[in-house]
């Protein structure tokens, strides 16, 4: 006398190895699915003298009719199953928590932030001092919360569910990591870089920023890496940013008088705005900054000048020193009368404060980040 389990996430499935036995009458357990139930030819719950029928048919394993039949050796008949299928209860009880629960229903996206919040940190916790139970605990308490917002967001008119979130995911991943998907490598470098040759032909072809999608309410030292990796990949000019960005101190003493992490986001923020300002210029002249001699020109440094003459645009920008570049509308730049001293402030972006440092020549018409040609990031 055979159990056959049903796949509690397709409940109206019956395991291949089971169709040739549903015929006559079929025991069932309470939770069945009505819309299998449709489809016999008869059936009985259990309880009702369910016990002397030959097949017992169930999705609860720990169901006391199912358990007495696998402890007394009964064969088990059930289909393979599905990794992930559980999330698709989860999504069922996440929808009626939103139609019923008085608290659930309050709730927004904006209500929610908070707990977001929480959630990642508690995650971030539990991987550094966590045991595997904590850890999928709170792994799942982020869940919650992806859940939770595309519910929410199911309710707008011009909203989308969990299934146009999850096909976010896939159209994402399928796009950017397609040699490992299909099997033509396995290299860790080269995905990497169709990773980020995929991002940028996103950027591109929306015509938008490089600095697009940057999240600034990150924490201040997060978003100025994440600012760098963005310019680095664009062969922006380290000339062009100011120490105290990559150089960050913290003062020791008793009363700061700053915060630290409110004046690093400031300054990467300010950053932002600039490098925001020389594309907007450079696409008013049809230009995609793409090379260090183009994001000079529109930052407003020194350059190649011979690289925009139209006999000489051959898509390369030529190998120059530091020596030999030119100023824009200036044949004279050795000409001392063309600069100034300045001391230099402990952030060149945008505070008026002095500095201990002093004796910097600055070009009169350049960019308050635009300090001095030769600082370097090496090491750094």
């Amino acid at each position: 006398m055979p159990v056959v389990l049903l796949d509690p996430s397709r409940p109206d499935m019956v395991p291949a190895g089971a169709v040739g036995l549903m015929s006559g009458t079929i025991a069932v357990t309470e939770e069945v699915h009505p819309n299998l139930l449709w489809q016999l030819p008869d059936y009985v719950l259990v309880g009702d003298g369910a016990q002397y029928h030959d097949v017992l048919l169930s999705s609860d394993r720990r169901h006391p009719a199912v358990r007495t039949r696998i402890d007394a050796g009964e064969r088990v008949i059930q289909g393979e199953p599905v990794r992930g299928s559980i999330i698709l209860y989860a999504v069922e009880l996440m929808d009626r928590l939103r139609r019923t629960g008085p608290w659930e229903q309050r709730q927004t996206h904006d209500s929610l932030r908070r707990y977001l919040v929480e959630e990642v940190y508690e995650l971030l916790d539990a991987i550094d001092h966590g045991s595997r139970e904590e850890l999928k605990s709170e792994l799942g308490d982020l869940l919650l919360q992806v859940l939770f917002h595309s519910r929410i967001a199911a309710d707008a008119v011009d909203g989308f569910d969990i299934d146009d979130v999850a096909q976010s995911f896939v159209d994402k991943v399928s796009y950017r990591t397609p040699g490992v998907l299909n099997g033509e490598h396995a290299d860790l470098e080269r995905q990497i870089n169709e990773w980020e040759a995929a991002k940028a032909a996103e950027r591109e072809a929306q015509r938008g920023s490089v600095l697009d999608g940057i999240v600034t309410t990150q924490p201040a030292l997060a978003l100025t890496q994440k600012i760098f990796e963005r310019l680095a990949g664009t062969d922006f000019p380290i000339a062009a940013v100011s120490p105290s960005l990559y150089q960050v101190g913290v003062p020791f003493r008793q009363h700061a008088t700053v915060s630290v992490e409110d004046e690093q986001r400031r300054r990467a923020i300010t950053l932002m705005d600039q490098v925001r300002a020389a594309e907007t210029a450079a696409r008013a002249d049809g230009v995609w900054l793409t090379d260090e001699n183009n994001w000079r020109k529109y930052l407003g440094m020194d350059y190649d000048k011979s690289a925009f003459d139209d006999d000489a645009d051959t898509g390369e920008i030529p190998i120059i020193t530091d020596d030999e570049w030119v100023v824009d509308g200036d044949d004279a730049a050795d000409d001392e009368t063309d600069y100034e001293e300045v001391a230099v402030d402990s952030d060149p972006i945008g505070s008026d404060e002095a500095s201990k440092v002093t004796g910097v020549r600055v070009k009169r018409d350049v960019p308050g980040m635009v300090v001095v040609e030769k600082w370097s990031a090496e090491g750094e």
